[in-house]
């Protein structure tokens, strides 16, 4: 019995200093959390967006090589995420169309033979809704200085006039492949002369 020590208890508590320093280490690791959370919730949001005819004719190309159904996603998306896209569209398609039902609709869009457009024959047709070029889009090598066919393949092709549209000129008015169409008028329908062809 004397040979044992008295156990010892310590009333005094957590020490503050201890205390302190685990919520600062809370607190930082939530403030990490949130600063991760809102870089990649706006990452997309500081993308600087200009919008000018430049940037309008790179978008309509880029429109025209998306097949349908990725168009159509995207569509969906902006419906659900901007409410001027809904409006707009519904005003389009539903709203200015509620007189013909789906299926008359569907036969009425035919796709213009010059700009490739997609529009409604049934509609009255406007001056100047048609822009396209009428020549061919030709690469200008001048442009492609450092360009190793045998490393990054032709440059006379869709792919590469996708990725450099200002690199290629239009042989029709030598403006380059960013330029709107040089030649104006209403949209031509692709199946004009197969309808020719079946009256005759």
């Amino acid at each position: 019995m004397s040979g044992e020590e008295p156990e010892v208890i310590d009333l005094t508590g957590p020490d503050e200093n201890d205390s302190e320093q685990d919520d600062q280490e809370d607190s930082s690791d939530q403030d990490e959390e949130e600063d991760s959370g809102q870089s990649s919730d706006h990452s997309d949001d500081s993308v600087e967006v200009q919008i000018n005819s430049d940037t309008r004719s790179k978008l309509y190309l880029s429109l025209a090589a998306l097949p349908e159904t990725q168009v159509r996603s995207i569509l969906n998306q902006l419906i659900e995420q901007v409410p001027a896209v809904e409006y707009a569209l519904t005003r389009e398609l539903v709203t200015l169309k509620r007189k013909l039902d789906h299926h008359d609709y569907e036969r009425h869009l035919e796709r213009c033979k010059n700009c490739y457009e997609e529009f409604d024959t049934q509609l009255k047709k406007r001056n100047n809704e048609c822009s396209f070029h009428p020549g061919s889009l030709e690469p200008d090598y001048a442009s492609f200085p450092d360009w190793d066919e045998d490393v990054h393949g032709p440059i006379d092709n869709e792919e590469t006039r996708r990725h450099y549209p200002e690199n290629f000129i239009w042989s029709c008015c030598q403006a380059d492949g960013n330029s709107e169409g040089c030649v104006h008028g209403v949209h031509q329908s692709a199946n004009a002369q197969k309808k020719a062809r079946v009256a005759a």
